[in-house]
């Protein structure tokens, strides 16, 4: 009788405990840990600020969760009580503990895994889904919902963050190996039926402490299989990172794995690359292309960081591998490509991959390389064909006695994008009728689709940041106002299409992040960026100092809260600088499902701003930001072939599917609308995972998009190609981008790196001569412009 009532009294206790919050407090920070054993949120408390971590409550996404993937989509099992702030589940055979303990301070959870089954656990994915609040559907909660901006597996551990719009950082990190992580995105819309198209937003991210393979070598290989009778267990950690630039040193601290510190992964080849290992006595080793061993130096700097520094001989990438005790951490360095090689590789590939006349401006935007380059590297039969096929492509697309488009005319951002296209070959060959069709094309684009408040429209929707509408206008104005001193028709069409272009802007600036943009709403990543950039340009526009501090202070507040999308912190030069776009690959390479592709030709936008952020303020932030990016970019041609790819994958495990046979109803020299689902034509199904994709407009003859990679080459163009940037650090150290500096006293004599490089801009602190390219000034301290060459926007 007595044991009768101990069972049922423990059984009671149990279910009490399970029926209500459980609240679990130490200094610095208090857990909610639901009825259901997940999380409601975490709350970091500190003496300047509290940071609420938001969980989800619907059953669907709220978390942790344990969960499989056996081939069949997943499988989620519901906790069981089993303990104090413990609790169990089961999935094939497979048990999951789950216990909320205290971890060097932090909330940490437990987690053991043991194969209960008669035969070995094999999944796809086994592991948590944290149950993060990620999904971002409406101003202004957006900004305080956690993006998976970083996560990295290594082969003894594994570390990352997320970070909300207004910069709030929460790492996650455990001292174990885990296999892999994903992302559930949300899906989208059916076209045609039953065919679905993946949606604009995320729902949850995974942990996958277990993984098939194959996995990149980076991550543990081991972690495929769960035997009979076999147990794992995992610590995992969730820390309050009190500013990002405190990521590394706090991961460091609480969990005592090696980590990298990379401001720059991009250099000149032959330039000596310095970083920053985290350990206590780690060894080095910095490996080229080819696996050849590089002369590393290691230097102590302060208590655990090291400062290493290695001569990058050649191009290519360089693979930096960390090893601390039993723990390894990995990272890669770029020795980049001349511009020059870049752009005439990127011409070329405008040719090898077919520009089409479509519905989408995406499908014909290699037309930005091949002008940029014929204008700074003519090469006369291979611009002749390029321009021949622009020409063709105009006709299908435009009536050339009105200039008006002739198909899917609210696609403004077709007309805009077609307008910087037709300035861009202007510049190239001098053509004053290129110029004229731009020009009558945006007045068309400003009498029909702007509106009252001054933003341009599709419909009723805001579409002045879908592909900067504004700042293709201004594009226009600066070559317009050139001619324009001499003639007044010109001038006129300088200031129509400048007032135009200021009162859209003028429209986002008051919109105070709550935008608009194509598709499903989200925090879209070129909805912010594009934004951004737009008013940055703008402000480097305006003479009047008061008006160039107005425009700059609502750009930097924007830009920043892109960081949260980019690629900031990771330590892999093929990924720095990219942003977290996710939904392309479906329209882009006919490849399913989302995943994010980073960096993509969209992550061309952020860095527009980042550039414009460096000459309108000098922080050298910005500018190291800027040339990650443009190195990042410039991998997306191989340095071994000079072949074009069309984005790099940074999930480390994806089964997709994606199309394998060209339409037959269309030539790429036809007219083709719409987006034709993958799954209309053939497949096949293969396993990818952080590497780059091929592009597939030299075989697919209907619309596809993956020629909005040339949006990166046009960026390249814009900010890097021709100009080098000498700037002075606080310490005094004068350093240079895309050129040498030597100093002698107050004399700089600088060398750039290219012979198109031209042009120079200064960030001084103290007075100098400086000499550039045989021409010689004086510079006043605290200078901060072009010393040499146009001092316009660019």
């Amino acid at each position: 009788m007595k044991k009768s009532c101990l069972i049922i009294g423990t059984l009671l206790w149990g279910m009490s405990a399970f029926a209500q919050t459980t609240i679990w407090k130490r200094s610095g920070w208090e857990c909610r840990i639901s009825d259901k054993g997940t999380l409601e949120q975490i709350v970091f408390k500190g003496s300047q600020r509290n940071d609420t971590v938001p969980f989800f409550h619907d059953k669907s996404n709220m978390g942790p969760s344990f969960y499989a993937n056996m081939g069949n989509g997943n499988i989620k099992a519901d906790w069981i009580p089993d303990g104090y702030r413990s609790y169990r589940a089961t999935i094939d055979g497979v048990e999951c503990r789950l216990t909320y303990k205290e971890w060097k301070g932090q909330p940490a959870m437990e987690v053991i895994l043991e194969n209960k089954g008669n035969v070995p656990f094999q999944p796809v994915k086994a592991g948590l889904k944290l149950g993060i609040d990620t999904y971002m559907d409406k101003y202004p909660d957006w900004f305080g919902k956690y993006f998976p901006t970083l996560m990295m597996n290594e082969k003894t551990h594994f570390y990352g963050y997320l970070q909300t719009p207004s910069g709030h950082t929460l790492g996650v990190v455990s001292p174990q190996p885990v296999a892999s992580w994903s992302v559930d995105y949300n899906l989208g819309y059916q076209d045609p039926a039953p065919h679905w198209f993946m949606g604009h937003r995320i729902e949850s991210l995974n942990l996958d402490l277990m993984n098939a393979l194959p996995l990149p070598q980076h991550c543990p290989q081991d972690l495929w299989i769960l035997k009979q009778g076999e147990r794992k267990t995992w610590t995992i950690a969730f820390v309050d990172i009190n500013t990002p630039g405190e990521f590394e040193e706090t991961i460091h601290k609480v969990a005592g794995v090696p980590m990298i510190r990379m401001p720059q992964t991009v250099y000149q080849p032959k330039e000596t690359a310095t970083f920053e290992v985290l350990a206590t006595a780690p060894t080095v080793e910095v490996t080229d292309s080819e696996g050849k061993l590089q002369k590393v130096t290691v230097k102590s700097k302060s208590g655990h960081v090291k400062e290493v520094s290695c001569m990058l001989p050649s191009v290519g990438l360089y693979t930096v591998k960390v090893t601390d005790g039993d723990k390894q951490s990995q990272g890669v360095l770029s020795a980049h490509a001349s511009w020059e090689w870049t752009m005439e590789r990127a011409r070329e590939g405008a040719l090898k991959y077919h520009q089409k006349a479509t519905s989408h401006i995406e499908s014909w935007y290699g037309f930005h390389s091949s002008f940029i380059a014929a204008r700074y590297f003519p090469e006369k039969q291979l611009d002749e064909a390029l321009r021949s096929r622009f020409d063709y492509l105009f006709g299908l697309l435009h009536d050339r006695t009105k200039m008006v488009p002739l198909y899917h005319a609210s696609r403004i951002q077709n007309t805009s994008g077609t307008i910087g296209l037709l300035v861009d070959k202007y510049e190239a060959y001098g053509d004053v009728e290129d110029l004229k069709k731009a020009s009558r094309l945006a007045d068309w684009l400003m009498n029909t689709w702007q509106r009252k408040d001054g933003a341009y429209v599709n419909h009723n929707t805001v579409y002045t940041s879908v592909i900067y509408v504004a700042k293709s206008m201004l594009e226009l104005t600066l070559v317009e106002r050139e001619l324009g001193k001499t003639e007044s028709v010109w001038k006129e069409a300088a200031d129509r299409h400048y007032a135009s272009a200021k009162r859209a802007i003028d429209q986002l600036v008051a919109s105070q992040g709550d935008f608009e943009t194509e598709g499903e709403l989200t925090f879209e990543d070129g909805m912010v960026s594009c934004s951004a950039l737009q008013i940055g340009m703008l402000a480097l526009m305006q003479q009047d100092e008061k008006e160039r501090k107005y425009y700059t202070d609502a750009m930097l507040q924007i830009l920043n809260s892109h960081d949260c999308l980019t690629q900031l912190r990771v330590p892999d030069a093929r990924r720095r600088g990219g942003t977290m776009r996710y939904w392309e690959a479906q329209y882009d390479v006919q490849m399913l499902p989302n995943m994010f592709n980073s960096p993509h030709g969209w992550s061309g936008w952020r860095a527009y701003a980042t550039y414009y952020a460096y000459l309108l303020t000098g922080e050298e932030r910005w500018l190291k930001e800027t040339f990650n990016a443009m190195g990042a970019f410039s991998n997306l041609i191989d340095f071994r072939t000079g072949d074009l790819r069309w984005a790099f994958v940074v999930d480390p495990y994806l089964k997709v599917k994606q199309a394998c046979s060209a339409d037959t109803h269309v030539t790429e020299d036809s007219l083709s609308f719409g987006n034709p689902h993958p799954e209309l034509y053939d497949t096949r199904e293969f396993v990818i995972g952080e590497q780059y994709v091929n592009m597939i407009s030299d075989w697919q003859t209907v619309n596809t998009q993956d020629n909005d990679v040339h949006e990166l080459f046009k960026c390249i163009g814009e900010t890097m190609l021709t100009n080098a940037f000498v700037v002075e650090r606080p310490d005094g150290e004068v350093i240079g981008y895309n050129c040498r500096v030597t100093r002698q006293g107050n004399k700089l004599t600088v060398k750039a790196n290219e012979k198109q490089i031209v042009n120079l801009h200064c960030n001084l602190r103290k007075a100098y001569t400086v000499s550039f390219n045989g021409k010689t000034q004086d510079l006043k301290q605290s200078y901060l412009g072009w010393a040499f060459g146009k001092d316009i926007y660019l």
